[in-house]
């Protein structure tokens, strides 16, 4: 016979016998036929209870089908038929392999443990990578095209070390005092047992002869407070007359420069005054202005220095003259001993260092950021050459604290949700041993992403605490499930049965989330930047350990759990055995299944609140797209230095006092013929020059021309190449092209008294215009593209700045950001239907995460984030987010078979995946609420994106999705029994054919009273 709801109605031979047997009506068949296996012998212990169905029930509801069932087999479109076979192909084969693992728990958990330490063996490969042009720049670029040729070529052999001065005044005379302490604390710094000194670190240079005086006969005409005793002051247009190899003879001059004297190269204001200390102990403050005016010469190595580039936030007077200055740099110049034996890499730069050296650099930035003797209204701050890879590197391991008490938090927060609160039905040993399992996926993940020489990068930093939200997710969708199995009393005390109908149902719906988690991010790893490739493969391998473990791994400990409980034993500790226990009334109650049940559903699902939820959902997504038009594209690898390390306070003071400093750069040549080239190369500095984008340009054949102007047999003549490599020779070893020595690539050892050996290659300096805007950056990098192309001259040629890696990743990483977001949505969009095998269905999931995703860009705009590499990777990992929210409701509401009112199979889907899927949201934002202690701006990105995916994703599948599917969504699953089951009389493939009804319910913690008066309501 049938009821209302086109269910049997199983017959009863005594009010207690119905009492035992009432159920939901779409539980009916689960509960009499589908709890007995077909090769079981359970009937013939149950001798009192009639059978609830045969073969010629189920041949009479084939023959008396519903209108639900004709609209299905009128319209057996293709997507039906796979929708039939693989819903049951899938709930079969989980349903084999939770059977598999109740019968083996103990081994299972076993083999998970050892495969497990196997594969984190492959740690022992573990290699980070923090170089920024490792990291953020694709490897295929021009950038790092030219950075490869420059290494070959300009081999960089310096490390540079910055120390900034601040005070309302630095141009005063206790400020270069403090300036002489500093420099004569680091020259008296030693390290190591070799005693490592700046003495025999520091790159040397000559100090190149300029004219003497006596001190008497100084002419101090042109200032007033001028103290200089020991060189002649000169202005910069004296410096070429002045030039000694200009005035005495070559060979004289050449045999002058072999006892010229080496000096370390330490660029500071203190060049002005030659390192003299009783001349810089009394100075005044009018001296320091003046001697600063007018100082164009460095007393120390007798080169031509601008040192108004040494100030920052200078103050003129109404004429122009100098009277102030906030911040003034210090600049260390230490030489990498290249034949040393023990050497380490700068994880900044990428360079190999000598450990003595690199030592030493550690040393030097705790000497400088030494301030127990220094005035307190002058401060200072450091930047040494090895800063950047050693904070960044501190910084990957600094915020394992936010881990570890993650995992405390999270240990808690399951054990609170998966148990009961009574001594027995607590589970705070099964929540521990779920999160054992998320960190055997981390170590699988690191391991097998190790062995394969795939680097750890600072964004992989979020990896755990992002495998532990999808963990617990999936945890409690597993007890979810099981729980709503144990609800029937034929198989409750049946651990492998209920396993098995446990992982038929959460098999099927983790395997949804998971693999398009899985396929998304893998569908990442195909990425050009180094970075966001090496967190896809990462988490493409630690989110599918996450669900092979939680599929076996948590589910073995599971069962070996409630065989604990089945033994009254103490949740925390199992020797304990409570005798004649009996559970606290108020612990058998779920308060948030009984919060969804009589307060959640009831209210979305009334026809004022729907139309509530879904103007304001209209008005939230407009609103989205409108924010999301005002987000900006931006990207500074010194945004992964932690806010409160001294290197970002050194870049800040340096952003501060110094912001129309524009990116410096070279232009690269190789195999130029010259002189012939040389007015090609003139016109090319003319439109440097004259163009929008560079400030300056310094190149050696415009100084070497006014050098030549004063050598008489080189005027109104045309320049030859022996001329060129003659002059050249003595240029490059002369007070005015000494500085100019470094920008050449010779075939052979300079010799003043010979011609410069054959150039291979030199190079130009060039200073950008500042460029903050994205559009700026690119029309910088264009207009140099463009005037080199257009330069008539042979060989090779390329520009090159350190800026040019941030500006070429601000070119790509919106098309990055753009790639990813499609492909994430068109493999999200695939496989939800291949796994939900409704059209509709995966339309509205994918719906959801398209919505999700435009509110999380729309935030980012509103909590003052950019688009880089940071956000980018994290907007793509919040669509596995979103999709495991919308998926999850999507599939109970399919699996609710039976019920063709779409109200009460959304009702029915919320009551029972609701909870888990809350409680899955709730966790993941636990785990990311860690991160706003963090300092570090890869932990604060995905803090705040983390969070309003959340938020975001849990309206839309919460509340957003099951409104529209009570007014629009797809037909149930086909039942199995009228779709592929052609049955036989007397055969048990009936019962294989029509069970399993029921995916989720909230009613595992009822009383069997409250599920009777349910129960009996609606039958």
């Amino acid at each position: 016979m049938y009821n209302a709801k086109n269910t049997l109605q199983p017959p009863s031979t005594s009010p207690e016998e119905d009492h035992d047997n009432s159920t939901r009506p779409d539980d009916l068949n689960t509960q009499e036929m589908g709890d007995v296996p077909a090769n079981s012998d359970r009937t013939e212990d149950l001798p009192s209870r009639k059978p609830a169905s045969t073969c010629l029930d189920v041949e009479q509801t084939d023959s008396a089908p519903t209108e639900s069932q004709d609209n299905h087999s009128k319209d057996s479109s293709c997507l039906n038929r796979v929708s039939v076979w693989l819903t049951e192909t899938l709930e079969n084969m989980f349903e084999r392999h939770g059977r598999l693992v109740a019968s083996h728990p103990s081994t299972t958990a076993a083999i998970c443990m050892m495969v497990s330490a196997v594969c984190a063996l492959g740690s022992l490969n573990f290699t980070t990578e923090l170089r920024p042009y490792r990291l953020w720049i694709p490897q295929n670029s021009e950038f790092i095209e030219v950075m490869n040729w420059q290494s070959e070529n300009f081999p960089n052999a310096y490390r540079r070390h910055l120390a900034v001065f601040e005070a309302d005044n630095v141009l005063m005379a206790k400020a270069v005092q403090e300036m002489w302490r500093l420099h004569t604390r680091v020259s008296e710094l030693t390290v190591g047992p070799n005693h490592t000194s700046w003495d025999t670190l520091c790159a040397r240079v000559p100090s190149l002869p300029m004219d003497e005086v006596d001190p008497q006969e100084a002419d101090y005409s042109d200032f007033e407070y001028g103290i200089l005793q020991f060189r002649r002051r000169r202005d910069l247009s004296q410096t070429l007359s002045e030039d000694q190899s200009l005035k005495l003879p070559r060979d004289e001059y050449c045999n002058s420069l072999v006892s010229l004297p080496q000096m370390c190269l330490e660029t500071s204001l203190l060049e002005v005054w030659g390192l003299h200390e009783d001349v810089i102990m009394n100075l005044t403050d009018e001296q320091v202005v003046e001697d600063i005016n007018s100082a164009g010469i460095s007393e120390v190595f007798g080169y031509r220095v601008n040192f108004t580039k040494y100030l920052g936030s200078i103050t003129h007077d109404e004429v122009g003259k100098i009277i102030g200055a906030k911040a003034a740099m210090h600049m260390w110049v230490s030489l990498v001993d290249q034949h040393a034996l023990d050497v380490v890499v700068d994880q900044g730069s990428g360079e190999l260092v000598d450990t003595a050296g690199f030592a030493w650099e550690k040393a030097w930035v705790n000497t400088v950021l030494n301030d127990s003797s220094r005035p307190g209204n002058i401060r200072v701050y450091a930047q040494a050459a090895s800063s950047f890879g050693t904070v960044s590197d501190d910084n990957i391991w600094g915020d394992v604290k936010w881990l570890v008490v993650g995992m405390v938090m999270m240990s808690f927060f399951v054990n609170v949700t998966l148990g009961r609160r009574n001594l027995v039905q607590q589970r705070p040993m099964l929540a521990f041993l779920g999160m054992f399992s998320v960190g055997q996926a981390v170590a699988v993940s690191y391991g097998v992403c190790s062995f394969f020489g795939v680097p750890y990068c600072p964004v992989n930093s979020i990896l755990p605490i992002l495998l532990i939200g999808l963990g617990v997710d999936d945890m409690f969708v597993i007890m979810a499930a099981w729980e709503a199995t144990g609800r029937d009393k034929a198989i409750s005390k049946d651990r492998i049965e209920r396993a098995g109908r446990t992982m038929r149902h959460a098999g099927v719906a983790i395997t949804v989330t998971s693999l398009t988690d899985v396929t998304a991010f893998a569908v990442g790893a195909t990425t050009d930047l180094p970075a966001l490739r090496s967190f896809c493969l990462f988490a493409t391998v630690g989110i599918f350990a996450v669900y092979l473990l939680q599929a076996t791994f948590f589910l073995a400990c599971l069962v070996r759990d409630e065989k604990r409980m089945e033994e009254n034993k103490n949740g925390f500790l199992w020797c304990i055995t409570h005798k004649n226990w009996k559970p606290w009334s108020c612990s058998e109650r779920d308060l948030l299944s009984d919060a969804f049940k009589y307060g959640f559903c009831p209210f979305i699902l009334s026809t004022p609140v729907q139309v509530i939820i879904l103007v304001g959902s209209g008005c939230l997504l407009a609103s989205s797209v409108w924010a999301t038009t005002n987000l900006r594209q931006e990207f500074n690898p010194m945004w992964f230095i932690p806010s409160t390390s001294y290197l970002d306070e050194t870049v800040q003071v340096l952003s501060k006092h110094f912001p129309e400093a524009g990116e410096s750069g070279y232009i690269y040549f190789s195999n130029v013929t010259l002189p012939e080239d040389l007015p090609h190369l003139n016109h090319l500095i003319d439109d440097l020059t004259e163009s929008q984008v560079i400030s300056s340009v310094n190149a050696w054949f415009t100084a070497l021309d006014e050098y030549m102007s004063y050598i008489p047999e080189l005027t109104n003549t045309t320049l030859t190449y022996p001329q060129l490599q003659d002059t050249l020779s003595v240029f490059l070893q002369s007070s005015t092209g000494a500085s100019y020595r470094n920008d050449f690539t010779l075939d052979g050892v300079l010799d003043c008294n010979h011609p410069a050996p054959p150039i291979t290659s030199f190079r130009i300096e060039i200073t950008h215009r500042p460029a903050d805007s994205r559009a700026e950056q690119a029309v910088a990098l264009e207009t140099i593209k463009s005037l080199l192309s257009k330069t008539p001259v042979s060989g090779y040629k390329a520009a090159w700045a350190q800026a040019y890696s941030i500006w070429e990743t601000n070119e790509i990483i919106g098309y990055e950001l753009w790639r990813n977001i499609l492909l994430a949505g068109i493999v999200v969009g695939v496989v939800t239907l291949f796994l939900l095998a409704s059209l509709l269905a995966s339309m509205l999931v994918l719906g959801c995460v398209v919505a999700t995703v435009i509110g999380v860009s729309g935030i980012i705009w509103a909590w003052g984030l950019t688009i880089d590499t940071v956000s980018c990777i994290a907007i793509v990992l919040s669509i596995g987010l979103s999709v495991d929210y919308a998926a999850h409701v999507a599939h109970a509401f399919l699996a609710k078979r039976g019920v063709s009112d779409k109200r009460v199979r959304v009702r029915a889907a919320l009551e029972g995946v609701g909870p888990a899927v809350l409680q899955g949201g709730v966790s993941t934002l636990l785990s990311f609420a860690l991160l706003a202690g963090s300092s570090s701006h890869v932990f604060m990105t995905f803090f705040k994106v983390f969070v309003a995916a959340s938020v975001l994703g849990l309206y839309y599948g919460l509340v957003f999705l099951p409104v529209v599917l009570s007014l629009v969504g797809p037909d149930a699953y086909d039942d199995h029994s009228t779709s592929t089951t052609s049955c036989q009389p007397a055969t048990s493939n009936c019962v294989e054919a029509s069970q399993h009804r029921h995916v989720y319910t909230n009613s595992a913690y009822l009383s069997d009273e409250d599920k009777n008066t349910k129960n009996n309501a609606t039958v």
